[in-house]
């Protein structure tokens, strides 16, 4: 078997391993004209061609316009596919007058790629990326300071986008050197458009590929990429370990999660489990954040300084999400996704009996009302937790409504000689912050507060020994 043939199944079985996530929808790749993504392009159409892909094929260049032959470079990728009769769409950058950096325009070259993969309505990008690639990237990572999962290298997939824009990222060729693709393209007679951009050192990627690494490898010789190899897959193993650990935190102490908030109950965890604690809150911040971005180690440092203070202390990052140390643990959410409660100048949201769940504004709390002739035996109320309350409402007037707290309130609980102040009850409960201003208090048609869903209930509300008649409120967040 040659090389080309080699390499042909090798990148079958990589992406057949994703066929399941990217179904049947458009192949899309991105295809700069190098080496590297040269060879990409003739396996993918190969691919294509003999019906290997599970959807079709369509090709994004991206011109970067920072190189005076750029053009002939996109006009070298289009003279390709057209005869790999393979669709090709082109598109170039608008940068900021001055010189952009490489992390600049790594970020405009996925805007790109992303647009034209809605537009292709594509399931898959697939790049390039080599195991040279791998081992500077890891190089690169040491030399700034990272951790395992910095070490760990790039990841063979991920997904990139979020809802329906999401896109899953494939480097199949990462077990592939570069020196392979070189001599693949020699034994087929194919050309490469050289970027001149790759030479340049002042960027500091290409100063370590071009500068540093054959100085090492000088130095080292092969013990360099052995060394390399070696840091990678141990710390592959061990960033294993750390994301199980954090997704078992997160699965199971997670509470009141949303698509744009999330609480984790951190009790009973020592000082061994912040290492998890942080990946448990790197994943939930990538489930949050809108873009799906990952925060970086410095904020989750500062976040994991938030357990060691006293609940109410805040943390509000660049990201725009949002840390608040909880009495149990750690809220994190995006306030700028955080429906707003409903106005509440004109009384509140009317609460209706036996009409099926309804949404408190546009918030996160959904309540339902049922009325009983007898107080239900069950689930007993530590069952139900504290989502649930059963009322009496014989003096107790109606109408019922929902509204949230004003300047002033006082509230009856259990237990209490008297009313207190609400906002002082709120804080000795320790409610977070964010919600106190965003709960659905129920309160009576004389405006008293009957419950407040998650935390108490009034001592006005509650049964009597001769309790007949009884209304069941049951709350949810999510």
């Amino acid at each position: 078997m040659d090389s080309f043939s080699r390499l042909l199944d090798a990148t079958a079985r990589c992406l057949c391993r994703y066929e399941n996530l990217a179904g049947q929808r458009t192949v899309l790749a991105a295809i700069s004209g190098g080496v590297d993504s040269t060879a990409l392009l003739l396996v993918l159409a190969r691919m294509h061609h003999e019906g290997r892909l599970a959807g079709p094929l369509h090709v994004c260049h991206v011109d970067h316009a920072v190189r005076g032959d750029s053009r002939q470079n996109a006009q070298h990728v289009v003279d390709l596919c057209d005869r790999l009769d393979v669709p090709v769409t082109v598109r170039r950058l608008v940068l900021p007058v001055g010189r952009a950096s490489e992390e600049t325009l790594r970020e405009a070259r996925y805007h790109e790629l992303r647009a034209v993969a809605r537009e292709v309505a594509a399931g898959i990008l697939v790049t390039a990326h080599h195991a040279d690639d791998n081992l500077e990237t890891v190089l690169f990572r040491m030399l700034r300071g990272t951790g395992p999962r910095g070490l760990a290298g790039i990841p063979e997939s991920r997904w990139i986008g979020r809802g329906e824009q999401r896109l899953l990222l494939v480097r199949p060729f990462l077990r592939t050197r570069r020196t392979t693709l070189e001599a693949l393209l020699r034994s087929l007679g194919e050309t490469h458009f050289e970027d001149s951009s790759n030479l340049d050192v002042t960027f500091a990627r290409n100063r370590l590929r071009c500068e540093t690494m054959p100085a090492l490898r000088r130095t080292l010789g092969i013990g360099l990429d052995v060394a390399l190899m070696t840091v990678c897959s141990t710390a592959r193993a061990a960033n294993d370990i750390l994301e199980a650990h954090g997704l078992r935190i997160l699965s199971q102490r997670a509470r009141h999660k949303t698509a744009w908030r999330c609480e984790l109950d951190l009790r009973g965890l020592d000082e061994d489990a912040v290492p998890f604690v942080q990946e448990a809150l790197r994943q939930a911040h990538v489930a949050l954040h809108p873009l799906g971005a990952a925060p970086t180690p410095a904020w989750l440092e500062r976040v994991a300084m938030l357990w060691r203070m006293c609940d109410g202390k805040r943390l509000a990052g660049r990201t725009g999400l949002l840390a608040e140390r909880t009495r149990d643990g750690i809220l994190l959410l995006d306030p700028e996704r955080a429906g707003p409660p409903p106005a509440t100048s004109d009384g509140g949201q009317l609460l209706c009996w036996d009409r099926g769940r309804q949404r408190f504004g546009a918030t996160e709390w959904l309540l339902e009302a049922f009325e009983h002739p007898l107080p239900p035996l069950v689930p007993s109320p530590t069952e139900a937790g504290r989502l649930r309350a059963l009322l009496d409402p014989r003096l107790l007037p109606l109408p019922w409504r929902l509204r949230t707290r004003r300047p002033g309130d006082r509230f009856h609980p259990l237990g209490c000689a008297q009313d207190v102040e609400l906002r002082r009850f709120l804080m000795s409960r320790h409610v977070p912050r964010f919600d106190r201003d965003r709960l659905p208090l129920l309160v009576d048609a004389n405006d008293r507060i009957l419950w407040i869903p998650g935390v108490e209930i009034s001592a006005l509300a509650r049964l009597q020994l001769n309790t007949r008649r009884s209304v069941e409120v049951i709350a949810a967040c999510g």
